[in-house]
C-alpha cells in the first residue's frame, strides 16, 4: 500500500528552503516539518549519465520503502544521491538512509 506521495516543485522548494540536512556516504537527507508523508528522491547529472541516475533513484526508493515503517510521518524527505552511489549495493543505501534516520530522531 502507498502511503507516501511525491513532492511537487513548490514543495521541493519549500521543503529545501525549511529543512535539516544529514550526510551519509551515498545519500544526502533533507528533511522538514513544511509538509508531511511526502518524498522526493534526487539525482543531479554529478552522478553520471541518465541510466546511473535512475539507478540511483531507484536505489533511493527501495531503501526508502524499507524503512518507511520506522519514519516519523509527520515530516517530509528529499533524498539527494552522491556520486559514490553509482557503486553501492540496494543493502549499502539501506545501510546508510538507516544511519541518517537514527541522527533525526
Amino acid at each position: 500500500m502507498k502511503l507516501w506521495k511525491r513532492l511537487n516543485e513548490s514543495e521541493f522548494k519549500a521543503v529545501f528552503g525549511d529543512s535539516q540536512k544529514f550526510f551519509g556516504r551515498y545519500v544526502v537527507l533533507f528533511v522538514s516539518k513544511a509538509t508531511s508523508r511526502k518524498v522526493g528522491f534526487v539525482a543531479s547529472k554529478k552522478v553520471g549519465n541518465a541510466v546511473k541516475r535512475n539507478r540511483a533513484r531507484r536505489l533511493m526508493r527501495e531503501a526508502f520503502l524499507r524503512v518507511e515503517p520506522e519514519i516519523d510521518s509527520n515530516k517530509s524527505y528529499i533524498l539527494v544521491a552522491r556520486n559514490t552511489i553509482g557503486s553501492a549495493k540496494m543493502w549499502d543505501v539501506y545501510e546508510d538512509l538507516k544511519k541518517l534516520l537514527e541522527k533525526v530522531k
